[in-house]
């Protein structure tokens, strides 16, 4: 397989772009396809079956764009479709989930976890399951935070309004004394200053996109995969709604402003 082709990723909106900037960071060589199904945006209320719908179609647009890697930075989309897509296709596929629950390994101590997700990733019972593989004594809180992402979508993740529900979202917590909580939506690290004040500055928050972006690099060195070549990487942005607020909103994600988004449909 050519080294030069690109990775692919997909999310259901602008929040996998703060794993593509650790990919592009980790990555520097290598070029790489974004998609964020906007038009099916959020993926957390939408049943199990039509997750794995559209999972299996943006994974279908691109392996059209002639991938060599696909990662799914979509928390919900891995706990309906990641097994999945790892039987279907025929490239390597990473998700966040098992990044996730490595690095929650490295920080906890008591063993006393939140999970923020949203209702569908908290419903599935996935990061449940994984944490008491890990450790059957663990005590759990999962929590679903469903207007967090509405409210990072629409830019408004420093307004008041995010404070105020995090705090009808998460106050329980406060006296359950954990000491870990996983940040299981790649929207949440925007609001990971607010959340933090709601928890307290002794609670660590868990972010996986970085541990994804080694481990994807692992799986590229270890497949012979690994893009050396000494060229400047280029970057590909897909939207199925709504581009110019895609291209808008992407640069508080990715840092960086993108040039141009392309408006797809997929059905």
């Amino acid at each position: 397989m050519d080294k030069t082709r690109p990775i692919g990723l997909f999310d259901s909106g602008f929040g996998g772009l703060t794993v593509m900037k650790e990919i592009a960071r980790h990555l520097p060589s290598e070029h790489l396809v974004y998609f964020g199904d906007t038009a099916h945006l959020p993926y957390g209320n939408k049943s199990p079956q039509a997750v794995l719908e559209y999972a299996l179609n943006n994974a279908s647009f691109l392996l059209k764009q002639n991938i060599k890697l696909l990662i799914i930075p979509c928390h919900t989309a891995c706990c309906h479709a990641l097994e999945t897509l790892k039987s279907k296709l025929p490239i390597p596929v990473v998700g966040v989930t098992e990044p996730g629950i490595e690095l929650l390994k490295q920080s906890t101590r008591s063993w006393r976890i939140a999970i923020l997700g949203t209702t569908s990733t908290i419903q599935s019972g996935i990061y449940q399951s994984l944490i008491l593989q890990q450790n059957q004594k663990a005590t759990l809180f999962p929590t679903a935070c469903p207007l967090f992402v509405p409210l990072v979508e629409e830019g408004l993740f420093d307004h008041p309004s995010a404070h105020l529900i995090a705090e009808h979202y998460l106050a329980f917590l406060k006296d359950k004394q954990i000491d870990s909580a996983l940040l299981a939506c790649t929207h949440y690290p925007l609001l990971k200053t607010t959340i933090q004040d709601v928890l307290g500055p002794a609670v660590k928050l868990i972010e996986p996109a970085e541990i994804c972006a080694i481990q994807t690099r692992e799986i590229l060195l270890r497949s012979n995969l690994l893009n050396v070549a000494a060229q400047a990487p280029r970057y590909q942005f897909f939207a199925s709604d709504d581009p110019d607020k895609f291209k808008r909103f992407a640069p508080l994600f990715f840092g960086s402003e993108i040039d141009s988004v392309e408006r797809i449909s997929i059905l």
